[in-house]
């Protein structure tokens, strides 16, 4: 039996990523964002001219992506993280992220990056489908959700933009609804997903419970064979 795959889920501003790193850091597992991945996807079209309309030449880069717990490679090059997270990274990761055949090269990246973690102890996968797409059989699966309003104000002040608020709220709305409605896994829980509002939460608080959730997951009957 190999390590404890957590799979964590939710959009934009729901906590996800400081949650993850928190619950990894304090269960020991490589926290592996699978953001990252389309990120770099997009760093690299940017690149190369490659427009976000152009679904094969979009997968072919990403043939050249890979994951782990330190972030993200495009061929070979350890891509830094703050490349990853500009505004126009971000922008255009938004938009090549519903093509299908993308996804469905990145969704085997993740899950080979998931496995060799696995293997070595275990993993925390954040994302947008790990529960659904990447990871079904993952033992524990939780869904962060916060109001929109929640999500906006903590994405603002990450980013010191406090003044922008309504247009960041805006940004999400389109954002939320790109993400649940495009053809190829939408954004949504998994039918057992543990689902946790953090409305108004203190971060110590989510962590404490999905650490809790992940040790009963990893003392389990079924992960001792029964």
């Amino acid at each position: 039996m190999g390590g404890l795959l957590v799979a964590i889920d939710g959009p934009a501003g729901s906590g996800k990523s400081s949650v993850a790193r928190a619950v990894a850091d304090s269960l020991g597992l490589v926290n592996i964002n699978t953001g990252a991945s389309y990120r770099a996807v997009a760093l690299a079209a940017l690149r190369e001219n490659v427009g976000p309309g152009d679904g094969a030449r979009l997968a072919s880069l990403a043939r050249g992506v890979d994951l782990d717990g330190e972030g993200a490679r495009i061929h070979d090059e350890r891509v830094p993280d703050d490349a990853l997270r500009t505004p126009e990274v971000a922008a255009a990761a938004s938009k090549i992220s519903a093509h299908p055949e993308l996804r469905r090269v990145l969704v085997e990246r993740q899950r080979e990056a998931a496995k060799r973690a696995e293997r070595s102890g275990g993993a925390v996968v954040e994302g947008r489908d790990i529960g659904t797409v990447v990871l079904p059989d993952a033992p524990l699966k939780v869904f962060l959700s916060a109001s929109a309003d929640e999500r906006a104000r903590r994405r603002a002040a990450q980013s010191n933009r406090e003044g922008e608020f309504d247009r960041i709220r805006e940004a999400m709305r389109v954002r939320d609804k790109r993400d649940a409605e495009r053809e190829a896994s939408p954004l949504k829980p998994a039918h057992d997903a543990v689902v946790i509002d953090t409305t108004g939460l203190p971060l110590e608080e989510v962590v404490s419970r999905v650490v809790e959730l992940a040790r009963r997951a990893e003392s389990s009957p079924d992960r001792k064979g029964g």
